[in-house]
């Protein structure tokens, strides 16, 4: 009797782990399925963004990148430059419809000038940088400016460039923009809301912005730190440990009530409502470039330190990857998801 019943528990048991593995196997598909994934980056040395995978080649010149993708109303928004350590030429794709920004924004031909970022409101597109005004007048050269739909408008100016970073973010039709500004004889840190300044002392890094059920908070270095400040009410939070020299980039993104931060100095690591989460696939792709989170779905690009590779993960299951090639350099630098 024993030797008919272990075969039949056994035939069981398989039948109902098959059928187990097939649920979770379409399980997984559909939740594929109900999202679509931007990836913006370049290819072959040429600026491109893939959706599920699927390669755009944006209109562009060759040694070119896509730095920041945002999608809205079903529209595609990429901003890149050509690829140099400093100026370049800066670009904005909307729906693959290029447009040079040094002269959509209306800044001269022959002057220095850098593009940080790029934000989308509705149909409304906003710029900030800054440019050379040539002007001989005391601490007017470079003027620090927000453009909204190619308008610009001055935020403040100085004889040097103390404008090496900013992050531009829209919450309620309002911008947010972080900067360094130059006030009567002092060098300021701190963030815009519309043309007022609000100054917090002594940052050395600029981060971005992101808004929970608790308010906006604002993410940027002191003391070889990461920290982010919560708007309304002026708390501080120190984010990990002191002691990091390498912070010129990092990123706070949200979803509901969490917060996540990630940064250059955190590698295979980000900050969950400032509890360190550890992401030990492919420790060598150790940099996290970009992190979004939509319906507690975590996406992620990863990138080598050697800049040789990056991969774009979705709940720590790889999902896409590129590697230089001896001829062309290849990256994937910003991820979008957006709910279909």
């Amino acid at each position: 009797m024993k030797t008919l019943i272990l075969p039949f528990l056994l035939l069981l048991t398989l039948f109902v782990s098959c059928t187990q593995n097939s649920d979770e196997i379409e399980d997984l598909q559909q939740n594929v399925a109900s999202y679509d994934v931007y990836v913006a980056g370049m290819e072959n040395y040429k600026a491109c963004y893939w959706k599920n995978n699927v390669k755009t080649s944006l209109i562009s010149p060759d040694s070119t990148y896509a730095s920041k993708i945002i999608v809205k109303n079903n529209d595609v928004h990429v901003f890149g430059k050509t690829k140099t350590t400093f100026n370049g030429t800066y670009y904005y794709w909307e729906n693959n419809t290029r447009k040079d920004l040094k002269q959509y924004l209306g800044i001269p031909s022959a002057v220095e000038y850098q593009i940080f970022d790029m934000a989308i409101d509705d149909n409304d597109d906003y710029f900030v940088g800054y440019y050379d005004t040539m002007s001989p007048i005391a601490n007017q050269r470079y003027a620090f400016c927000v453009w909204k739909n190619g308008v610009k408008t001055v935020l403040n100016t100085y004889d040097s460039i103390i404008y090496s970073s900013s992050h531009i973010n829209i919450f309620n039709h309002q911008p947010y923009i972080s900067s360094m500004i130059h006030d009567a004889g002092t060098i300021k840190s701190g963030y815009f809301v519309n043309n007022t300044f609000h100054e917090v002392p002594n940052i050395t890094w600029l981060g971005n912005f992101t808004e929970t059920s608790n308010g906006i908070h604002f993410l940027y270095a002191k003391d070889q730190q990461y920290y982010y400040r919560q708007l309304s009410n002026n708390t501080e939070t120190a984010v990990g440990s002191a002691g990091n020299m390498n912070i010129f980039d990092g990123k706070i993104t949200s979803e509901t009530n969490n917060l996540y931060i990630t940064g250059t100095s955190l590698e295979n690591l980000y900050y969950k409502n400032n509890v360190q989460t550890n992401v030990s696939i492919d420790p060598t792709y150790s940099k996290i470039k970009d992190l979004f989170v939509l319906d507690n779905n975590i996406y992620m690009i990863k990138e080598q330190l050697s800049l040789s590779g990056s991969k774009v993960y979705i709940n720590n299951v790889e999902s896409q990857n590129i590697s230089n090639s001896a001829t062309y350099l290849n990256a994937l630098n910003s991820i979008f998801v957006v709910a279909n």
